[in-house]
């Protein structure tokens, strides 16, 4: 049997950027013949730098609005379940669901979870002469699920097809093969069935 490719499509964002321009202070005006009264010679408030013509004040450096605080935290997304995967039953006849486990082969054949990683369902298409040789994968729009601590993941109400089970990896995703046979692995989803994968286990990368 062939084996199957794929194709990945992927989406680009653009963020725009817009720049301020602070305005220039006003110039002072052109002194007169006549005298005028001597400038005041009262100090500026504490930390801040005078304003033209000394009727007010900017915020200084120790001002608490001047410039904002730390940044905050990044978001670095959810974080992983510890809880074990529990596998519901199709909302109707005209889903599935899909269940597994994925572990790692270490070093000395021991298996460890692979954990926190997102696994989609690629659809399989057909080539020009009916063959099952491609699997497209739209991270938008593919069933998608997560491994929690143990491996485990489960897709829920996933339309009845026929799919390519791939792990994104730190390196981008790979398409998961039968560990069995090492041959191609099709997952095919039936309306009001719950599709049990079993254990996985492949010599995978530590990232």
């Amino acid at each position: 049997m062939r084996r199957l490719r794929t194709i990945i499509a992927s989406l680009a964002g653009v963020v725009l950027l817009a720049a301020c321009n602070q305005p220039a202070p006003s110039s002072q005006p052109e002194p007169t013949s006549a005298p005028t009264a001597p400038a005041s010679t009262a100090p500026t408030a504490q930390g801040a730098y005078p304003a033209p013509g000394g009727t007010s004040a900017y915020p200084g450096p120790d001002a608490s609005s001047a410039y904002p605080g730390p940044a905050p935290t990044p978001d670095l997304g959810p974080t992983i379940s510890s809880e074990p995967v529990v596998v519901p039953q199709p909302a109707s006849a005209s889903v599935g669901v899909a269940t597994g486990k994925v572990l790692r082969i270490a070093e000395g054949g021991t298996r460890e979870p692979v954990a926190g990683y997102y696994i989609y369902l690629g659809r399989i298409l057909q080539n020009n002469l009916g063959d099952e040789s491609i699997v497209e994968l739209d991270k938008a729009t593919a069933p998608k699920a997560r491994l929690n601590a143990f491996g485990e993941f489960v897709f829920v109400d996933v339309p009845p097809g026929r799919y390519g089970l791939m792990l994104e990896l730190l390196r981008g995703a790979v398409l998961l093969n039968d560990p069995d046979s090492g041959g191609n692995m099709i997952v095919e989803i039936k309306g009001g069935d719950v599709v049990d994968l079993g254990e996985m286990a492949y010599p995978l990368p530590a990232e």
